[in-house]
């Protein structure tokens, strides 16, 4: 009987157990099954990545083929339009820097091919490709669709640019073929799993190049295999399992190669390599739980002790806890009767279990994340050794790929400074500004700031990993920054060059626990990358700067780095020998720079030294392609244009003046040279480089007798010589007897379309010569020192004839022009003031119109005199506007009124798409400077039309009136339909 009750206690303790262990069953059966969905989806998730991988990689060669194809429409050869050796030598030449291109060339508007990289079989015509349509329509960078290419026969995808001719228009296209066997070359040391395979295909399901076999493979239509037609009716990223072509079950990842989706790649990997882990874990914890079932249910048939109750209610306690995810709940029953013993250690092992597992699982997810981070910064930096042939490049490539690829939060490279305080001196850096690496304020010397790990890596020359930057108190000078960054690990690896270390690595990240042994050895091996990149980059520097500067000893100019006299003389002298010289057509163009003996008087030689380096390197840019820029002798420049004429030599020359006349900035002055230049001609003036300097020379001294900034030289221009002495006499005759004349040119409102001023110009009829030019006879007045004679008598004539006009009913305001000349009188202002006062003038009816070029002769004190004048109630205009070089900051401390948009930019604007933007952009400025505008030069309606579109103030030129004697003034305010007399 008792036998009985002990055995159906038994089984009710079964029983029981059976009740208590089917929860627990049921929640670790879901955590199994929980547990083979994550590593599905992080199997999943590491196969798309390589498909993105894929994308990324093409997206990274079409954003270089963004930059490249702009730089290389600019080259002359490409532009031409009748192609060439010169053009195909170019491409040929770019095919070699950029193996990843199948071909580069260059069409015309038409679409036939002028030339290409590779051979041309025939007459090559692509005006029905997508990308080309796309240049010349849309006249922007085009990507075109996956094509095979008519000349390379290979599957591409063709990327094209516009060309444009010398007036801005598009007349052509110059493309680049992406071959797409790049992606072979990409992954050749890429490890993927077995069998994967790799698959570009277009949108009619045909492969463009399939990895491994793109031989076999390249062409293949597999349009109707169903994983195909999953991804192209689904046209995103995704992932599906399905059978590929050969019938093997693969996991594939795929996504769409472009923005366009007009391409597709797909990453398949067999489905039993892609899962044998997965599988391989999930069984072992099926089978671990039926283990557990088994003893569980062994422990229960075993377990006789009448007193169960309260050790079965801990365990079914400790169930529920486990159950809700508290893998750390353990019964504590190993003091109990054996069985209940047993059960309960069973019990806890397997919680332990279970918590050791998921500990380990987070360990090891860490771990991978932090060496597949640290993997994807050594490739990405191993990429960047290849591409980059500058240091600074380098160190901000390293430091982007970190960041970018790798996921660092911070990075930055810091060479080690030999100063008092051992200044460590950021070079480049991402995930960070500029303002935030000047804070760190790192030393490597054995100080406070030098307990950080850069300056121990440094000090050392091992690397240094620290933790808790945000609280360990060895780091305090830093904590506020580490805080605001979000990071609390660092690691930073010493730079060792020539055997000594001239800097650190240094990496950050917001992981406390970062920077663990594997991922350490790996940034280690990436920071030994980049300081031999530095030295590889450094040693070739130095070897080709000792083989240069021998042979630039001889020939070029030590302070300028510009070839020299000798080397200019030996050219044309090297040239003459072969007889070419008198034969081809060229130009040589002589500056000679007038201030520079006051500047090395006044701030010492290193000044004009300066200037000179300013005024080479401005010459060099200047210069045309195929040009010539020497260091003559003392304060001269030369420049060589070959092939030409004079029309070309002039527009080269003047536009040089406009660059040299520019301030120089040396030692916080503000200094403007006066540059003179001669031009001489090939063979119109001399068929030998002798002649050729030294007429050359000979134009360059008229031109600083005359002043009109350059000369060409001439026989006669003794003549023009003698013509200038007798004007300069007969000038100063004409202000003594008043045979000068104010003539005035109206200023129109845009928006009332009434005049609202005039403008005073002088005018001279000569009683021999006739009528002579202000642009003649202005600038001869200020080389005599006539300019302020001629400025006063205009400013009395103009301020008796506005009184003249007040007395008549007439209240317009008229502007007279200022020089340098009269900014820097000493006696201008009192001039003004007391003709003001004289004539009873109300303020604002006197206008002042100053040029930019004026002001800028002396910046500091044309400002002073432009206040006070200001203050007497005068308005100022800049006049010529666009043609000087004030700098933004400048004008905004000028109290002027309007600005004066030079004729220059009013005469193209309907033509040149440039001059109307700078048109626009100066209204828009002005306006928003609190200043009005008023355009020069408005000769016909469709002008004026255009500018009061852009939103102009104001207009003066022949459409609205042309410069009139006084004489006519009133008439003309009647009759005119801008006249007051129209209202």
């Amino acid at each position: 009987m008792s036998s009985n009750r002990f055995f159906g206690l038994r089984a009710r303790l079964v029983l029981l157990l059976a009740l208590i262990i089917v929860p627990v069953f049921a929640l670790l059966l879901h955590n199994a099954v929980e547990t083979r969905k994550t590593q599905t989806l992080h199997t999943q998730a590491l196969a798309l990545r390589l498909a993105r991988l894929v994308m990324l990689e093409q997206r990274e060669l079409i954003a270089g083929a963004r930059q490249l194809l702009p730089s290389l429409a600019q080259l002359p050869s490409v532009r031409a339009t009748d192609g060439g050796p010169a053009c195909q030598r170019e491409l040929v030449r770019q095919l070699e820097q950029y193996p990843y291109y199948a071909n580069f060339g260059v069409s015309g508007r038409d679409g036939v091919m002028r030339c290409s990289g590779l051979p041309m079989p025939s007459p090559v015509h692509i005006e029905d490709r997508d990308y080309f349509r796309g240049a010349i329509n849309n006249d922007e960078f085009t990507i075109g669709g996956y094509q095979i290419g008519r000349i390379t026969g290979k599957s591409a995808i063709n990327l094209g640019y516009p060309l444009r001719d010398a007036k801005g228009r598009v007349d052509g296209v110059i493309f680049a073929a992406l071959d797409l066997a790049w992606l072979g070359r990409k992954l050749r040391d890429v490890a993927l799993p077995a069998g994967t395979t790799i698959t570009i295909f277009d949108v009619r399901g045909t492969v463009l190049t399939h990895i491994p076999n793109p031989a076999e493979w390249f062409g293949r239509s597999i349009a109707d295999v169903p994983f195909v037609r999953l991804i192209l009716e689904r046209g995103a990223e995704g992932i599906a399992e399905s059978t590929d072509v050969e019938g093997v079950q693969r996991l594939f990842a795929f996504t769409p190669l472009d923005a366009s989706r007009r391409a597709y790649v797909s990453v398949g990997i067999p489905r039993n390599v892609a899962y044998a882990e997965v599988d391989a874990r999930f069984k072992q914890d099926l089978l671990a739980l039926s283990l557990i079932v088994l003893v569980v249910i062994s422990v229960g048939w075993t377990g006789s002790n009448a007193f169960v109750l309260r050790p079965l209610s801990v365990l079914t306690l400790t169930s529920e806890r486990l159950g809700r995810g508290d893998l750390g709940a353990r019964t504590e029953l190993r003091h109990r009767s054996k069985e209940f013993s047993q059960l309960a250690q069973t019990f806890d092992r397997m919680a332990a279990s279970l918590q050791q597992r998921e500990q380990a699982t987070q360990r090891q997810d860490q771990e991978l994340k932090r060496i597949n981070r640290a993997l994807q910064t050594l490739s990405g930096g191993n990429h960047a050794l290849v591409r980059t042939q500058d240091e600074a490049a380098l160190l901000q490539e390293m430091c982007r790929v970190a960041v970018e690829l790798g996921g660092y939060r911070m990075v930055w490279v810091g060479f080690a400074q030999d100063d008092a305080e051992k200044t460590v001196l950021p070079m480049a850096w991402a995930g960070m500004d500029g303002a935030v690496a000047d804070r760190l304020r790192i030393s490597w010397d054995d100080t406070e700031r030098g307990l950080g790990p850069t300056g121990i890596a440094i000090r050392t020359g091992q690397p240094c990993t620290v933790h808790g930057l945000q609280t360990d108190p060895r780091y305090q000078p830093w904590h506020a920054l580490a805080r605001e960054q979000g990071i609390d690990s660092a690691v930073s690896l010493p730079l060792q060059v020539d055997d000594a270390v001239i800097g650190a690595f240094t990496l950050y990240s917001e992981d406390r626990q970062a920077f663990d042994a594997p991922e350490l050895d790996l940034l280690s091996e990436m920071a030994g990358d980049l300081a031999y990149g530095i030295c590889t980059l450094r040693t070739g520097i130095q070897h080709a700067a000792a083989q240069a500067t021998i042979q630039r000893m001889a020939y070029y100019d030590e302070l300028t780095d510009l070839p020299n006299h000798t080397s200019l003389e030996e050219f044309l002298e090297r040239c003459a020998a072969r007889e070419s010289l008198p034969q081809q057509r060229l130009a040589l163009l002589l500056f000679d720079l007038a201030r520079l003996r006051d500047i090395n008087d006044t701030l010492g030689f290193e000044a004009g030294n300066q200037v000179m380096q300013e005024t080479a390197s401005r010459l060099t840019r200047a210069c045309p392609e195929g040009g010539y820029v020497a260091r003559m002798r003392g304060d001269e420049f030369a420049m060589l244009l070959p092939g030409a004429d004079l029309a070309q030599a002039e527009q080269m020359t003047q536009s040089i003046l406009k660059l040299l006349n520019q301030p120089f900035s040396i030692d916080g002055f503000s200094l403007v040279l006066r540059v003179n230049a001669g031009i001489v001609l090939c063979p119109e003036h001399a068929r030998d480089a002798e002649h050729l300097l030294r007429h050359a020379d000979v134009a360059m001294q008229l031109a600083k007798t005359t002043g009109n900034g350059y000369a060409v030289y001439s026989p006669a221009l003794d003549a023009d010589k003698k013509r200038h002495l007798a004007l300069a006499a007969d000038l100063n005759r004409a202000l003594e007897d008043g045979g000068l004349e104010l003539y005035f040119q109206p200023k129109v409102s845009m928006v009332r379309g009434r005049v609202i001023g005039f403008e005073a110009l002088t005018r001279w009829s000569h009683p021999t010569h006739g009528w002579i030019s202000p642009d003649e006879f202005i600038p001869l007045a200020e080389r005599t020192g006539m300019i302020r004679a001629l400025s006063d008598w205009v400013l009395e004539t103009t301020l008796r004839q506005l009184h003249a006009w007040g007395q008549a009913g007439i209240r317009l305001p008229v502007a007279v022009n200022l020089s340098a000349h009269n900014l820097q009188d000493p006696l201008l202002l009192d001039k003004v003031e007391a003709l003001c006062a004289s004539w009873a003038l109300e303020p604002g009816l006197l206008e002042m119109e100053i040029t930019e070029s004026a002001m800028m002769a002396d910046p500091a004190g044309a400002l002073a005199v432009l206040l006070r004048l200001r203050a007497l109630g005068i308005p100022l205009y800049i006049d010529d506007f666009g043609t000087g070089y004030s700098s933004l900051s400048y004008l905004k401390k000028l109290p002027v009124t309007a600005l004066k948009i030079d004729k220059s930019f009013i005469d193209d604007m309907l033509d040149d798409a440039e001059s109307e933007s700078i048109v626009r952009s100066t209204i828009t400025l002005a306006h928003e400077l609190g200043l009005s505008v008023v355009a020069e030069g408005v000769e016909d309606a469709a002008v004026w039309a255009r500018l009061r579109a852009h939103g102009c103030d104001a207009a003066q030129g022949y459409y609205m009136g042309r410069p009139m004697p006084v004489a006519q003034v009133e008439a003309w305010l009647q009759e005119s339909p801008w006249g007051i007399g129209k209202g």
